[in-house]
């Protein structure tokens, strides 16, 4: 008896490992070995997006930037030429133009952008196959850009990230073929460096948000490096030509300009962060002299009447800030502009620091401060006592005409 029983046990495990792979052969197996994929129901849309991050500094023009994206064909059930052929429109950002910019970022503008779902082509060719079959379609994709600089000394850096990409197709109950489940991975990351085995989500977002969560995690970098001034460098920065420099510092004294010296000026200039720079320096000329100056270093120069300090070039989206220190009986005024904007007048009180400060753009990066001189007339003393040195004239007068005529009567009574 109780060998029936095993004999009938083993014959029921048979029979139910026979039913689950005739089960997986008409399922894929969703849980890849790359994590836990996207998945649908049979009566669900399959949706996956990719999204563009594009970097580049503050007060940086948005250069044109139109980033397309390559599917290749890696292994599947079916031969390559019979898997079908992913295809997906560009994704276009329009020179000076900020769509969809990031407010998760602080120090650089990040602009995003979304494509439209990439396995809408995958399952319009699978509708038409006539030789597709269940099990695992694997891909890469990697991206493309082309820009248009703005300047020709810019630098961009386009990603080099690949993703693997796992498409999981099945049978439904009505015996068509569907796209069961997406595992995403990253092979090289935007550096090209050996990327990451975690899954990443393809889902798309809303797409329009200012947020990262708003947009697919399937994502290629962007990084767009732009230059204020003058890279020339057999060209020195002339104080008449706003193209020659990228930022100027100049003086104007007014009133007594015996008087005026040296005005002493620190400054410091920030490079953009979020991103990688290679320059850690950068060339400033003081009174035609060139010096060199560090990013986040304060640096200190002296200008006297009609003087200037320019710094030759930098990098775009830089944050700068130059104070002059306060002088007894000068008065400070200060005319900003950042990136081509005219900025209100700054002053300070008789004596005080005036400080300005700003984000480098590609345009005209200036501050010229006027110190005008005060000081008190000696005149004044005199005109103020006038009238009691007056009085006290006229108090003389008196007593000497009353000395006199007393000596006019002693002699006539003699």
């Amino acid at each position: 008896m109780k060998k029936k029983s095993l004999q009938k046990m083993s014959r029921l495990f048979a029979a139910a490992v026979l039913v689950g792979t005739m089960c997986l052969g008409n399922v894929a197996n969703v849980n890849a070995a790359n994590g836990e994929p996207n998945k649908w129901t049979e009566s669900q849309e399959a949706k996956a997006a990719i999204t563009v991050e594009y970097k580049m500094g503050k007060s940086v023009d948005t250069p044109a930037n139109t980033v397309s994206f390559v599917f290749d064909k890696v292994n599947g059930p079916v031969q390559k030429s019979d898997m079908p052929d992913i295809t997906v429109a560009d994704v276009n950002f329009p020179a000076k133009v900020d769509e969809v910019l990031a407010s998760d970022s602080n120090d650089i503008k990040v602009l995003r952008k979304q494509s439209d779902n990439f396995l809408a082509s995958f399952k319009t060719a699978m509708d038409t196959s006539d030789v597709m079959t269940t099990g695992e379609y694997q891909y890469t994709v990697h991206s493309t850009s082309s820009v248009s600089k703005n300047k020709d000394a810019d630098e961009f850096k386009a990603s080099d990230a690949v993703y693997n990409l796992s498409i999981f197709v099945a049978q439904n109950s009505q015996g068509k073929l569907y796209i069961k489940g997406l595992g995403i991975t990253q092979k090289f990351d935007d550096g090209g460096s050996v990327g990451s085995s975690t899954k990443i989500d393809g889902t798309p977002g809303n797409g329009t948000g200012s947020t990262e969560g708003d947009f697919s995690a399937l994502k290629f970098v962007n990084v767009y490096t732009a230059k204020a001034g003058n890279t020339d460098p057999d060209t020195k920065p002339d104080p008449d030509k706003k193209d020659t420099y990228a930022f100027k510092v100049s003086n104007t004294t007014e009133g007594n300009t015996d008087e005026a010296g040296n005005f002493t000026y620190t400054m410091t200039v920030n490079k953009p962060t979020g991103f990688s720079t290679k320059d850690n320096t950068f060339v400033y000329y003081v009174n035609g002299k060139e010096k060199t100056g560090t990013y986040g270093t304060a640096l200190e120069f002296t200008l006297d009447n009609a003087q200037n300090m320019m710094i030759k070039s930098c990098y775009a989206g830089s944050t700068v800030s130059v104070n002059q220190a306060g002088k007894a009986n000068w008065t400070a005024t200060a005319v900003q502009m950042f990136d081509g904007k005219a900025e209100a007048q700054l002053s300070a009180a008789m004596g005080k620091d005036l400080a300005a400060s700003g984000i480098l753009g590609q345009k005209e990066n200036k501050v010229d401060y006027t110190n005008t001189y005060k000081d008190i007339a000696v005149t004044g003393i005199i005109v103020n006592n006038f009238p009691f040195i007056i009085m006290i004239g006229m108090a003389i007068v008196a007593f000497a005409g009353i000395v006199v005529m007393n000596s006019k009567k002693r002699m006539n009574r003699r």
